[in-house]
């Protein structure tokens, strides 16, 4: 079944590929001998007109075979006139970049077929806007649902995080709509990160600092003798509703419990809250338990109650635990440490972190930094402030593919749920579908092309490379995960095959070009000896880049066999030593002073 899904996979890509060839030779009146599917024999062959079309032994690819690509061919004075070498430079360069543009258009009429089956999208409406962050000092805020942005209209959240993520230092001119005030225009200029772009490669992106996961409110304590502690509010409770003056209020996000407390009527109120079950759910983070009722006097006793996504809900076996920070602490600051500082000068920071998201984008910003985290733990007074040098894991393991992966892990949860707003019917499926093709086949393409830049640059592991065997193996996985599934990997294998015949390779499409290109230059043709040798050169570039694949993939076989396990790797006591660190110790530092973190 492997091969039979490679072939379903494979052989369309490439006789739409040749046949782009075919069809622009033709149209340029070019006399083309033959048209073949799969190299070697030929299985099956049949002649109509002056052309053979054959179906051959071997179906890793195809060719087009044109009059006058043979030198030693006789050629007739009439069909001197219908051979490649005879167009202008610009038709020759058509004929040749027919193939891999016709690999660009395919993905776009795949993607389009699963576009058009989508008829509701979820709204570009603010869940949460972080305080600080480039939307928040614009004036954005949670609720607030994206319009347009400069003069283009909105339809969906993806929409509004693409246009962020694409225009990092660059001013947005945004209209709003905020209930209860109507539409109302906002600037934006989105911050430089770091993040994943369409194909998973860390590159340049914008941040505006809003998702569209609305934060649950989920609560945390850090002073043990608080009124809120006292009333019997705990960490990881997730407030649902309050009942003030006879009047039920029902909570679903963060902003609408605190927007209750700025207006709530005096006098006893009822808190509904739904207990922490103590199992972490996978998804949210927030496992539900049973829903109590909590009676308070006032607005007194909340006092002391903190948005519970800063506090740790389940420490693994990371680095968290082993520098001692437990379920319960509080994570207070994170930097990086500075070149040339010792342990002993990583202390928190006077100001807290306000979000997740915050603690989260310094991570990735850092992660093979050695970082300054600081936090708190519940006390009397909560003020036992703990502070570490911490590197993070590095956790590897390998995918369905066999290919490694590796990610940097700090080994923490924490008591974060999310929600977000209701789908809404898409308008005009059509133009949506079409738009979202286009862009998501541009947004590939950008990033493919990044991708091969790493792999010549190094900044990419070169095991990535892989073979035919490779493609079997996804053609296999994507059948097996449904139709839709397996039209996006042939859109991504269709882009795959237009990129690398662009490459100014001999033997390649990219390297005709690029010899069209050098005899314009001339003014001439080059001599039989140099196209031989280039094209030879070209050849055996190709065949080891082939062997080079063929070996990773059969690394990944195995690997995929025998080692398809997670491996962590740890930061020891000896390389902290080495380091000039302090060993891991079974606790944290001990509690430090308020003085010495409010001095700093």
């Amino acid at each position: 079944m492997t091969i039979i899904w490679f072939l379903i996979l494979l052989g369309p890509l490439v006789f739409l590929h040749e046949l782009g060839h075919f069809l622009t030779a033709k149209a340029f009146n070019v006399k083309v001998t033959a048209f073949s599917l799969g190299f070697g024999p030929s299985l099956w062959k049949r002649k109509w007109g002056e052309t053979e079309y054959r179906l051959s032994l071997v179906p890793l690819g195809g060719y087009v075979s044109m009059i006058g690509e043979d030198p030693n061919e006789p050629i007739s004075e009439e069909d001197k006139k219908r051979t490649l070498a005879s167009l202008s430079l610009g038709k020759k360069i058509l004929v040749v970049a027919a193939g891999p543009i016709v690999n660009f258009i395919v993905p776009i009429f795949l993607f389009f077929s699963y576009f058009i089956t989508v008829d509701k999208v979820l709204p570009a409406q603010m869940g949460t806007v972080l305080p600080g962050m480039p939307a928040y000092v614009a004036g954005m805020r949670s609720g607030d649902k994206v319009v347009s942005v400069d003069g283009t209209k909105v339809q969906s959240f993806d929409q509004f995080r693409r246009i962020v993520s694409d225009s990092p230092g660059e001013k947005l001119n945004l209209k709003v709509e905020r209930p209860g005030k109507g539409i109302i225009s906002l600037t934006v200029t989105p911050a430089s990160s770091v993040g994943r772009n369409a194909v998973g490669l860390m590159t340049r992106i914008g941040k505006a600092g809003v998702l569209l996961n609305g934060t649950r409110p989920s609560i945390g304590l850090i002073d043990t003798s608080s009124a809120a502690y006292k009333a019997g509010f705990r960490t990881g409770d997730l407030i649902t509703g309050i009942e003030a003056a006879g009047k039920f209020q029902p909570l679903r996000f963060w902003p609408e419990y605190e927007a209750f407390l700025a207006k709530a009527p005096a006098g006893e109120m009822k808190v509904f809250v739904i207990r922490a079950s103590g199992t972490l759910d996978e998804l949210t983070g927030l496992s539900q338990g049973a829903l109590e009722m909590i009676s308070i006097k006032g607005l007194d006793d909340l006092k002391g109650i903190e948005k519970g996504e800063l506090f740790v809900s389940d420490t693994g076996d990371g680095p968290a635990k082993r520098w001692g920070i437990m379920p319960g602490d509080r994570l207070w600051s994170i930097r990086p440490m500075k070149s040339g500082e010792k342990p002993g000068q990583c202390l928190p920071s006077k100001d807290s972190i306000q979000s997740m998201s915050e603690f989260e984008e310094v991570l990735a910003r850092n992660v093979q930094s050695r970082l300054c985290v600081s936090w708190v733990s519940p006390s009397n007074g909560g003020s036992c402030f703990h502070s570490a040098a911490i590197k993070l894991d590095i956790i590897s393991n390998v995918d369905q593919l066999g290919t490694k992966q590796k990610r940097y892990d700090l080994g923490l949860n924490v008591w974060r749920k999310m929600d977000m707003p209701a789908e809404v019917p898409v308008k005009s499926r059509f133009t949506y579908a079409l738009k979202e093709s286009v862009i998501t086949t541009w947004e590939l393409s950008k990033g493919m092309v990044m991708g091969i830049w790493y792999m010549i640059t190094g900044s990419l592991d070169r095991e990535n490379v892989g073979s035919v065997v490779m493609i079997a193996q996804m053609a296999k996985m994507a059948a097996e995960q449904g139709f839709f599934f397996f039209i996006q990997i042939m859109a991504l294998i269709s882009l795959n095959f237009a990129l690398l015949n662009l490459l100014p390779i001999p033997v390649l499409d990219g390297g005709h070009i690029l010899l069209f290109i050098v005899e314009a230059i001339m003014r001439r043709p080059l001599s039989l000896n140099v196209r031989a040798a280039v094209t030879w050169a070209g050849l055996g570039f190709i065949l080891l880049l082939m062997v080079f694949g063929f070996k990773n993939d059969l690394t990944r076989v195995f690997r995929d066999k025998g080692q398809n396990t997670t491996k962590r790797n740890t930061h020891t006591g000896s390389e902290a030593a080495a380091e000039n660190l302090s060993p891991i110790p079974e606790g944290a530092l001990g509690c430090i002073k308020p003085a010495d973190v409010q001095g700093k």
